[in-house]
């Protein structure tokens, strides 16, 4: 009697373990990253300058930031903080931190 892909899959998988197992290794799992947004209000104390108005004329005129957090394997979760000139789109500043 023929075996089903799900028999094959789960007769590989089990092979898969037994080998590893004789060499004495390990798989390593890393949990899913999830994104947890804030999506508060914005306080009473804060005002929207730029209110989606991204076009400038000159240099230095409006700016913006981000910050971006990077999952290093070794080193864990190192974030990094950019400031970008919106005229020339060009990045003017960055500063980057492990926490």
């Amino acid at each position: 009697m023929p075996c089903t892909q799900w028999q094959r899959d789960t007769l590989q998988h089990q092979t898969g373990q037994r080998h590893m197992a004789e060499q004495g290794l390990r798989s390593v799992v890393v949990k899913k990253y999830n994104h947890h947004a804030n999506h508060g209000s914005i306080p009473d104390d804060k005002v929207n300058i730029l209110k989606r108005d991204f076009e400038t004329e000159t240099i230095n005129q409006k700016w913006c930031t981000d910050i971006t957090y990077i999952h290093v394997q070794k080193e864990g979760w190192t974030y990094l903080a950019s400031v970008m000139d919106l005229c020339s789109r060009k990045i003017i500043g960055y500063a980057m931190a492990h926490l």
